[in-house]
């Protein structure tokens, strides 16, 4: 079932990886040209356009690449991994990653329809280069920079979009003071579920609801951690706040959950309810780790909020916030707040101050 926060996700993702792939293949075709100096296959095999400016013809040509790795990359969706060994997904998208080459080469030779339509291979044959020395070359850096983008890709989803830069970089081998917000989202009755369901059933599940959980990018989250079947959510203050993103965000994860209840009904025989708990201050943020390495939060903010999110079910409460949060946040008709007093969390020496919130009739 398609919802409009499913098809803003789908849309994001495409858009995203038509410049990701873009920027990523001009880079690519520039350091090729600047390696090899051969800036003739660029004019003679893949010229769309026919002129002379190898830029151009650069640009052009990563575009269509963009485009059409993108629909490669759409072939496979996560949902098709579960059933398919990795090797078995990379070999095959390997295999259309080298054809694409040849796919380019027949298009940038503006064949006629009737070519293809007739049993007229010889043309066909006729317009792919001759396997010197220097076509077999590009072709091998082709094939072996599709292996990269996807590696790089992949990285990319592991560390976030956010924090690629500054691994990369090292920029956090030194500890960094931030100020964010935090939400712990966790499923309810995760226990008394995974015994009915199995581990195999549940992991799939645990699955399902995490791909549903993409819907907090829609609000500016970065989803820290995934946490056996919870997950922390990270904002920076501004995107957090501005617009009520923090809240929205887990109104919206819930609201598609319920829109594809017919899914969950079919395949678990119910479907996942989930409660959070949200608190906003200092963290460090470093990198650690030697052999893995990996993005760090440290710090008591990340504690409180899970102590928040463990009082929900005292409360009979679904999300609850802090007081910290509560005053950073914009007046607005969206949701209701009321405080729950101050409230002594676990492992705190200082009392709480701790909000339920709910969306508000008028605007359900």
């Amino acid at each position: 079932m398609f919802s409009k926060e499913k098809i803003v996700i789908r849309f994001n993702r495409i858009l995203r990886n038509i410049f990701f792939h873009f920027f990523f293949w001009f880079a690519s075709f520039l350091f090729y040209a600047f390696l090899t100096g051969e800036n003739q296959i660029f004019k003679v095999y893949l010229n769309f356009l026919e002129v002379d400016n190898t830029y151009l013809v650069m640009t052009v040509l990563s575009i269509f690449i963009a485009v059409l790795f993108s629909i490669i990359d759409g072939l496979f969706p996560y949902r098709f991994r579960r059933f398919f060994p990795r090797r078995l997904i990379t070999f095959f998208k390997s295999i259309l990653y080298l054809a694409s080459a040849f796919i380019l080469i027949l298009i940038a030779a503006r064949l006629p329809l009737t070519t293809f339509t007739e049993t007229n291979y010889t043309e066909i044959l006729n317009q792919i280069p001759d396997m010197n020395i220097h076509f077999v070359r590009f072709l091998v850096y082709f094939y072996v920079s599709g292996f990269l983008i996807t590696l790089f890709h992949e990285m990319i989803r592991r560390v976030g979009r956010r924090n690629i830069r500054n691994w990369v970089f090292g920029l956090l081998n030194r500890p960094v003071e931030q100020e964010r917000i935090f939400m712990f989202v966790d499923m309810k009755k995760s226990t008394t579920i995974a015994e009915k369901l199995g581990h195999k059933k549940f992991s799939h599940l645990v699955q399902d609801v995490f791909n549903d959980m993409a819907v907090v990018d829609n609000y500016r989250g970065e989803i820290y951690q995934y946490l056996g079947d919870g997950a922390i959510i990270s904002w920076s203050i501004k995107d957090g706040t501005t617009r009520l993103n923090c809240l929205k965000a887990f109104v919206a994860f819930n609201r598609l959950v319920q829109r594809r209840s017919r899914y969950y009904n079919r395949r678990y025989g119910f479907v996942p309810e989930f409660k959070a708990g949200m608190h906003a201050g200092k963290v460090m943020v470093l990198q650690v780790g030697q052999i893995r390495r990996d993005i760090s939060y440290n710090g008591d903010t990340i504690n409180t909020a899970a102590r928040i999110e463990s009082v929900c079910n005292d409360y009979r409460a679904t999300l609850l916030i802090s007081g910290e949060l509560y005053n950073m946040l914009p007046e607005n008709k969206i949701f209701n707040f009321r405080k729950l007093d101050n409230i002594k969390l676990k492992g705190k020496r200082r009392g709480v101050d701790i909000y339920t919130v709910k969306v508000s009739q008028r605007k359900k």
